[in-house]
């Protein structure tokens, strides 16, 4: 057996995903975690969930990278007018919400200061910190530079091209959201090498869930894929609710019929929302990039190699954001909230939103994200594959005995 444990992205939404392994260990150290699997691939926020278990935090510890308002805002931390560039400095004067608002250098020296062993360390030397030597870890980014995915790994040090960096550097470039989040690129260098880095956050790369490069990655390093069993831990999957459907049919209509009665004021408002939608919200969808593509490729793949069921290979825990006509009515008014949620989030009542969906998705209020599913054109979900609850697949996860 190989067992793989993938952590997507998703900013603060990760302290979903601390909350799913406490639930299934209680409050071990990180070490102790990481010791029960053979690699460990993580983008973004889950690449930070990642370095606290890397440096032995508890899982109850380590919950206060969410739920700490200090330690979240030095994360996100805000820029002032003077720090922002032209032109956002302008729009967020004016609140227009357009362009980055937090500081990448803070947050750098931020994951400098709260993970200070695993600062001291080269990636390489972690498993042995870690007490696995065969542990592999993988944190995915996005080369600025030269337009492509870039993984560093902690493992392939014989190798001419390998890039030695701290975990420190690699989750901040993990992390490194850009458009509406961070100002600009992680720069460092590798250890030895002249040439910097500049660095986006993963899911440039298509990896906010790297379950896929997980599996990639255990293929490459000669493990038999009948062999493995998989946990991919998401935080969250949103679907557009019926009235936001609705919305964006009725602002296109707007804009289609008005542009050309520059002077009609009054349908300037819907326009403009119209815009929002299609042009800031899609400028973000390859940071939030629905994981349901690389779930269902994975899946499809161990289903070809091993012939057996998807439950044999793969168990996806990820809340399902979503709200159709089996939603109980007692759910929607936190679905609503929890559509409402930006990845950046650093509020308390927004926190304690977060922690009321875990709760509802591991009671089975929220449903679970499935390997595979339809949206009917009434916005119904028709499952396929996959567990619809929570506690299906935590069941799974605990019969496997890691």
């Amino acid at each position: 057996m190989y067992k793989i444990l993938s952590l997507d992205g998703g900013g603060s939404w990760a302290i979903i995903q601390l909350l799913t392994l406490k639930d299934r260990y209680g409050n071990l150290t990180g070490h102790q975690v990481l010791q029960k699997f053979d690699l460990v691939i993580a983008n973004s926020g889950g690449s930070i969930v990642l370095a606290a278990l890397a440096e032995n935090w508890t899982l109850e510890k380590a919950l206060t990278l969410f739920d700490n308002k200090d330690i979240r805002e030095s994360i996100f931390s805000e820029n002032t007018y003077r720090d922002s560039f032209f032109p956002v400095d302008y729009l967020r004067l004016f609140k227009i919400p357009f362009g980055p608002k937090y500081s990448s250098k803070q947050k750098k020296d931020s994951f400098e200061k709260l993970f200070k062993e695993v600062n001291k360390r080269q990636m390489s030397e972690l498993p042995a910190f870690i007490k696995k030597e065969s542990l592999k870890i993988v944190v995915c980014t996005y080369d600025a530079l030269n337009n492509r995915a870039k993984f560093f790994k902690s493992y392939g040090v014989d190798s001419e091209d390998y890039d030695s960096v701290r975990l420190t550097q690699a989750i901040h470039g993990s992390s490194n959201a850009p458009v509406q989040y961070f100002d600009f690129p992680a720069r460092f260098k590798a250890k030895n090498s002249e040439i910097y880095y500049e660095l986006w956050d993963g899911a440039l790369g298509g990896f906010n869930n790297p379950i896929l490069a997980g599996l990639i990655e255990a293929f490459k390093l000669g493990v038999p894929l009948k062999d493995i069993k998989l946990v991919s831990i998401g935080t969250g999957n949103k679907l557009m609710s019926l009235k936001e459907k609705n919305n964006f049919w009725k602002w296109k209509q707007i804009a289609i019929k008005k542009r050309r009665k520059k002077l009609d004021f009054k349908f300037l408002k819907p326009q403009a929302k119209f815009f929002k939608v299609t042009v800031l919200n899609q400028a973000k969808t390859i940071l939030y990039q629905p994981p349901d593509t690389a779930n269902y490729i994975a899946m499809m793949f161990l289903k070809m190699v091993s012939e057996k069921a998807i439950n044999e290979h793969i168990v996806r825990l990820s809340p399902l954001i979503h709200s159709d006509s089996s939603t109980s009515e007692d759910v929607v008014p936190l679905i609503n909230k929890l559509y409402a949620l930006d990845m950046d989030i650093t509020k308390e009542e927004e926190i304690q939103c977060l922690m009321e969906c875990f709760d509802m998705w591991q009671n089975g209020e929220i449903l679970n994200q499935p390997l595979e599913f339809k949206v009917k054109r009434d916005n119904d979900i028709v499952f396929i594959n996959g567990n619809k609850y929570y506690k299906d697949g935590m069941d799974t996860w605990i019969s496997w005995g890691f």
